[in-house]
């Protein structure tokens, strides 16, 4: 996977997992098979993906 793959991988992923965290209310099921994909991923895509989500939860609480 090139740089620029795994950086709109990431970011897709960052975008998708927001959108099920304002559904967790109504599926938590759900939210929990997304964290155990994340915890699944390659070191390198679960570290960018955290720092997106970071940057944007940090971003959106701004």
């Amino acid at each position: 996977m090139t740089e620029q793959e795994m950086d709109e991988f990431t970011t897709a992923l960052v975008e998708r997992y927001v959108d099920i965290q304002k559904l967790a209310s109504c599926n938590s099921e759900l939210l929990n098979i997304w964290n155990e994909a994340i915890d699944t991923l390659p070191p390198e895509i679960k570290h960018n993906f955290e720092e997106k989500y970071n940057r944007l939860a940090r971003e959106s609480s701004s």
